[in-house]
């Protein structure tokens, strides 16, 4: 009897060092398995493409944001489950792993339709006022924005105006221009009406901007050839064609 119970205890005492030897290998697999994605998913590169006037340490510095993101499994995730910070000037942003240690950023941010000036820097804005960049050079194809009443600019601030629909007018303008392959370097808003300059002629458009509108402006510069005045297309339509043009005069600003 002892000795089936000697033996009894021989194979339990076995069976519990099989076991916790078995828990130890697991354990320690576990731990060289999480050191090995710890080193080999650590990041060390990260590429930004997309961006014109953010700048590609803002954005890495945006994905970097907590002492987690220098996995790249971790920031993968942040992003797939939509917890991760996006900057406001950024429409989109979409991130890809080139390597276990490598990350491609792409973005698309949102478009500027015009700048005011503040101090020394420029200050430019979206279709709805607001402040997406700040910098002190100047962007090119980049119309410079008056008469709109500006207070306490930030970044990602938003303008102040007293007429919002100012900013979608400023955009459509500036859209429909560029589709005719001009360009304008100065928008004036005057009693919250629009005048596009360009060259040596100020184009007033109104309170809202129509593709019809901005259509007649090529061909009547090419008409005009050097001269300087104002061409008033405020009450042009489809149903009105009311085009009149004020040789040496440009409307009186506030």
């Amino acid at each position: 009897m002892k000795k089936t119970e000697q033996r009894e205890e021989k194979t339990t005492k076995k069976k519990k060092t099989h076991r916790l030897y078995a828990f130890v290998v697991l354990l320690l697999a576990a731990a060289i398995l999480a050191l090995g994605i710890l080193i080999l998913f650590y990041v060390q590169e990260i590429e930004v493409s997309g961006n014109e006037y953010s700048t590609d340490q803002a954005i890495v510095e945006m994905v970097k944001n907590d002492k987690y993101s220098v996995n790249a499994l971790y920031i993968l995730g942040k992003y797939a489950l939509e917890k991760g910070e996006k900057l406001p000037c950024l429409e989109s942003l979409k991130i890809h792993m080139k390597a276990p240690w490598a990350l491609e950023i792409k973005v698309k941010e949102k478009p500027i339709i015009g700048y005011v000036p503040n101090g020394q820097e420029y200050a430019y804005f979206d279709k709805e006022g607001m402040v997406v960049a700040q910098s002190t050079a100047a962007i090119e194809g980049i119309p410079r924005v008056e008469g709109i009443e500006v207070k306490g600019i930030s970044l990602y601030g938003q303008l102040k105006s007293e007429d919002t629909r100012i900013f979608e007018e400023i955009l459509d303008a500036t859209q429909e221009i560029s589709k005719h392959e001009l360009s304008s370097d100065r928008i004036v808003c005057i009693n919250h009406e629009l005048y596009l300059y360009i060259g040596n002629v100020c184009v007033g458009l109104g309170k809202t901007v129509t593709p019809e509108q901005i259509a007649q402006i090529r061909p009547i510069l090419e008409k005009l050839g050097d001269q300087e005045g104002t061409l008033h297309l405020e009450n042009y339509s489809e149903t009105s064609t009311t085009i009149t043009f004020d040789k040496g005069e440009f409307p009186q600003e506030n």
